[in-house]
């Protein structure tokens, strides 16, 4: 190839990979609601992907968030730690990030009130969060999976035209 075949296989690999990129960011967006409806209706937190002949190529799994603590009152939670741990306060009249992070991690976080785990005390300005909807999941293939999406694209199962549903590209920003 010369420098001309190779600059037109770049570019037209750069409008694929585009395009492939925008249908699979679509396409998570489109499974993630699919499965948190499926968590709530079903109590579904994976799935198993097939190919159409049934050949199992992965698993799609809820990323579940943990529920957290988080600092509801500043004020309060600063006053508690200036009393509890004074040495964790900086002289701006802050709890130390890197101690409060700390500290709230290995705090339990359900049910209320938050108190520390030393002294049972209840935590002024700490209060428990749930955990958030899942904004994400994982895709994992199973052993053999990648090698057999392979094989249906080259023995023509995968439709990649149909699949991608390329357009014109009306519509689209331009990427770059």
């Amino acid at each position: 190839m010369n420098l001309k075949e190779h600059a037109t296989r770049v570019a037209v690999l750069k409008v694929l990979r585009d395009a492939v990129e925008d249908q699979y960011q679509a396409m998570r967006r489109e499974v993630l609601d699919e499965l948190r409806a499926a968590r709530a209706e079903y109590a579904l937190k994976s799935i198993r992907v097939t190919l159409r002949d049934g050949t199992p190529i992965a698993t799609i799994t809820l990323i579940d968030p943990k529920p957290g603590v988080v600092v509801a009152d500043e004020d309060a939670f600063t006053t508690w730690v200036i009393e509890n741990h004074p040495g964790e306060v900086e002289t701006l009249v802050r709890v130390r990030p890197s101690w409060r992070k700390q500290f709230v991690a290995q705090l339990a976080a359900w049910p209320d009130p938050v108190t520390d785990p030393h002294t049972g005390e209840v935590i002024p300005g700490l209060e428990a969060a749930p955990a958030p909807e899942p904004r994400s999941f994982s895709l994992r293939p199973v052993p053999g999976g990648t090698e057999q999406v392979a094989r249906a694209w080259r023995t023509g199962e995968i439709d990649l035209p149909r699949l991608l549903a390329l357009d014109s590209g009306e519509g689209r920003g331009e990427r770059r």
